[in-house]
């Protein structure tokens, strides 16, 4: 099996190192070839384009920016690829660009799957993590063992590319928002004489991540009957931008602006949940 790796950057290294402990017809490329330098010493052939990488490969890797990257990279890989190879997509990208390129490609004869990935460089070194993927069935049953030995969670989601694309960036919008509370939550507590370990030791015994199944689960389903209305949370809210005053917040004055909105539209004795209730309707269960 011929390997060909587009784009090592660090999450990119770190799946060629992985797969070097397996596989010795690895070949990288890098736009920058000085950072592709330390997988050459580890036994892969460091190629000078990405045409030179595809050539003979049987299966192609990219792990990338940005949909610009993808596009102009596989353009250039076309170019030499072997007509059977499969092209394998890593890059977190739009769910339009995906869908865009599977079938701009499918349309050529070409093979495509496009698998984002939930994993640190050190999991993917490791195969472990979640690898989601979507694209032609067929297409991926040429492939899933392999891809299954780079990741500890494979998860195939169906034919729509559009899919494996739009579940990524809802996973990423997930870590985004935790990164800001978190943020937002050590500001609170400095603003009132907490030490960081004490703040993280009340997100500990709270647990707070349980709010994603119980009250998640209410909100897509619409369901925003009261457990901790709308008005007292906004409350608590005007208690906490009073403690930092001017500090730097990531989110929480946001969510004080979208509280007034809804609460000013009648939403006040609804359950916090109901902050998505322009995304899901109540009662709207999906």
């Amino acid at each position: 099996m011929r390997i060909a790796f587009l784009g090592t950057g660090m999450l990119g290294s770190g799946f060629v190192h992985h797969l070097l402990a397996t596989t010795a017809g690895v070949t990288v490329w890098n736009r920058t070839a000085a950072k592709a330098a330390p997988l050459e010493a580890a036994g892969a052939r460091l190629a000078a384009t990405p045409a030179d990488a595809a050539r003979d490969a049987d299966r192609i890797h990219l792990c990338l920016k940005d949909d610009a990257a993808v596009d102009d990279v596989l353009a250039a890989a076309l170019a030499d690829a072997p007509p059977d190879a499969v092209f394998v997509d890593h890059t977190t990208t739009s769910a339009d660009g995906a869908a865009a390129r599977g079938a701009r490609l499918a349309a050529e004869g070409r093979a495509f799957l496009h698998a984002p990935v939930f994993m640190s460089p050190a999991a993917a070194r490791d195969g472990k993590g979640i690898m989601l993927c979507a694209g032609p069935r067929d297409v991926f049953a040429r492939v899933d063992g392999a891809l299954a030995s780079m990741t500890g969670d494979l998860w195939y989601v169906g034919e729509d590319l559009r899919r494996a694309a739009g579940m990524k960036l809802v996973g990423n919008a997930m870590l985004v928002a935790i990164a800001a509370g978190v943020a937002d939550t050590l500001a609170v507590g400095q603003a009132v004489g907490l030490a960081a370990a004490d703040t993280m030791s009340v997100l500990a015994r709270l647990k707070p991540g349980g709010a994603i199944d119980i009250r998640g689960k209410r909100m897509a389903a619409g369901d925003f009957a009261a457990t901790f209305e709308l008005a007292m949370a906004r409350k608590d809210l005007g208690l906490m931008l009073d403690a930092v005053g001017d500090a730097p917040l990531a989110a929480l004055r946001a969510i004080a602006s979208r509280a007034d909105e809804l609460i000013g539209r009648g939403h006040g004795a609804d359950d916090l949940g109901v902050l998505a209730v322009d995304t899901v309707p109540p009662g709207s269960a999906r």
